[in-house]
């Protein structure tokens, strides 16, 4: 009996340790780690994102907001390619101690699907940045929203020169240039240089299209010259018949159009159709799209239209993105502002990489806004309000069917001459 109540006695102690050890253990078990793959070299443009690596590492992410689908979709999925693009090399590179996911946003350059894209983005705690909007409407729509979250935006497309002011920074700047810094080249070009006095003045009621309006016709004001005559149409306006009229009875020598491809290619294609060639037709980089000469080579040829930024071939910075662009398929061709978004994707990288190993947003915004960033378009800096120093554009022409840079081009030699004369 004395025997058995020691084995008993000892079996308690055993059960006992056992127990205590195995709660300790438990404690001991390690939060789950989200596990990711490794980016590919050739990414699923329906799916743009890099894949994650396998193994165990940390996570931060950034933003892209713009217009995958819609009348802008061309401008909306390169910049997305190109975005998404400088992010794959930099988690490529390794040069950063975790992985840069990105969250990609079709604003369908609506104001309403920019807010809901946005609230989608500033709830992920893991976002620190982020770089959006080619439509300036939805910019400043959003824009409020991501002051009040503490999120910096970099705006790689929209123009409209109030966007970036004073009392958005550090959390809102822009790489791209503005309605005004696109639009004072173009007019020294077509009215100080080619001597242009003769005006037909037209956009859209969009943001993009009368911030342009406006400034063109400042540009006007500045030189004593008033439009003959002015026209604001709607955004998908279609029936130019009443404007080809206006136009031709006014006897101008000389249209502006400071909307998109949509309004500028119905409106070419209108006046070709209806015989009135002998004109000039200009207009800002929003006309400036592969989708304009769908309205056929011979309507679309001799229109000028300015481009932000340089001339890609000219450089060898230029040339490396072009083909590095190229060599992963995308579907879109390289509009005017794609390489402002691969741009802006350079500054939050070059951002992030003047940061701590785990970056935060509210850090993000204040390295952003005094960076310094030499990138595809050179050396990037920002002023008192948030807006690029690096200033460039250049004038293209449209020629047999393409767009040429109007200095390598017939125009400029004298082969061939412009309407209007």
């Amino acid at each position: 009996m004395k025997r058995r109540s020691c084995f008993l006695y000892l079996l308690l102690v055993v059960c006992t340790f056992l127990c205590v050890l195995y709660t300790c253990a438990c404690d001991r078990i390690p939060e789950p780690v989200i596990t990711i793959t490794k980016p590919s070299g050739n990414q699923d443009i329906t799916n743009p994102g890099a894949q994650r690596p396998a193994e165990e590492i940390n996570i931060i992410k950034l933003g892209f907001i713009g217009p995958i689908s819609g009348n802008y979709a061309s401008e909306g999925t390169a910049a997305r390619n190109a975005f998404q693009m400088a992010v794959d090399e930099a988690n490529e590179s390794g040069r950063f101690p975790y992985f840069i996911d990105v969250i990609i946003i079709d604003d369908q350059s609506s104001e309403a699907a920019a807010i809901e894209g946005v609230r989608q983005i500033i709830t992920d705690p893991a976002v620190v940045a982020v770089s959006g909007f080619w439509n300036s409407g939805p910019a400043a729509a959003a824009i409020p929203l991501f002051i009040e979250a503490e999120i910096p935006l970099l705006i790689w497309g929209a123009i409209r020169e109030a966007l970036t002011n004073e009392n958005n920074v550090p959390w809102i700047t822009r790489s791209a240039p503005t309605d005004k810094q696109e639009n004072i080249p173009l007019a020294e070009a077509v009215i100080d240089d080619k001597g242009y006095t003769e005006w037909f003045v037209i956009s859209d009621i969009g943001a993009y299209g009368i911030g342009n309006y406006d400034t063109f016709i400042r540009e006007l004001s500045l030189r004593g010259i008033t439009p003959v005559d002015t026209a604001l149409v709607e955004e998908n306006h279609s029936d130019f018949r009443d404007i080809v009229r206006q136009i031709n009875s006014s006897g101008v020598k000389a249209v502006y159009c400071g909307s998109t491809e949509v309004i500028a290619s119905r409106l070419k294609l209108q006046l070709y159709q209806a015989g009135i060639t002998d004109i000039f037709f200009c207009g800002i980089s929003g006309i400036k799209t592969e989708e304009f000469f769908d309205i056929g080579e011979q309507a679309a040829e001799g229109t000028l239209a300015v481009s932000p930024g340089i001339i890609l071939t000219e450089t060898e910075a230029g040339r490396n993105f072009i083909k590095a662009y190229n060599s992963r398929n995308y579907n879109e061709p390289i509009g005017s502002y794609t390489p402002y978004a691969y741009e802006a994707a350079l500054i939050l990288l070059n951002s992030l990489s003047v940061c701590s190993n785990e970056p935060a947003a509210e850090e993000m915004a204040h390295v952003i806004f005094r960076s310094r960033t030499v990138g595809l378009m050179g050396i990037t800096t920002f002023n008192e309000v948030g807006q690029t120093t690096n200033v460039a554009a250049y004038l293209n022409v449209a020629q047999d069917g393409l767009w040429i840079p109007y200095q390598n081009s017939e125009y400029s030699s004298g082969q061939r001459s412009f309407g209007g004369r």
